[in-house]
């Protein structure tokens, strides 16, 4: 659900060479904060800015330990490594990291320059 949404508000606001990497980050960050966080919200939001898109998900991860924390960390951004290896070779960004007060969680991210459609395109 959340891939077609991404494609058709993408595809609305003519960005839509953006839409297929952006519903595929979309896709893998969700299915992340899902992952670790079963059964909880998460939540996405999209921002087109200074042609520069950004996709955010918001979970709600419970808090470790510092040891436990950091290899929960680890686990999390290894189930992140195909995603962020293919926006990393678009020229785009993927992140991971404690979400800030006053939220608790975690806030997960991708940013999509808008020459990462044309080299997705060619991968």
């Amino acid at each position: 659900m959340a891939r077609t949404v991404v494609q058709r508000l993408l595809t609305e606001h003519g960005l839509v060479g953006l839409a297929e990497l952006a519903a595929l980050a979309a896709s893998e960050l969700l299915g992340n904060a899902y992952t670790f966080t079963p059964g909880r919200d998460v939540s996405l939001a999209v921002r087109w800015r200074f042609g520069v898109l950004r996709l955010t998900v918001f979970d709600e991860h419970q808090e470790h330990a510092v040891e436990a924390g950091k290899a929960c960390r680890a686990y999390r951004r290894e189930a992140l490594a195909m995603l962020e290896s293919v926006v990393g070779e678009c020229g785009g960004i993927v992140g991971l990291a404690a979400a800030e007060s006053p939220l608790a969680g975690s806030r997960l991210w991708a940013v999509l320059p808008r020459e990462a459609a044309e080299r997705y395109a060619g991968l």
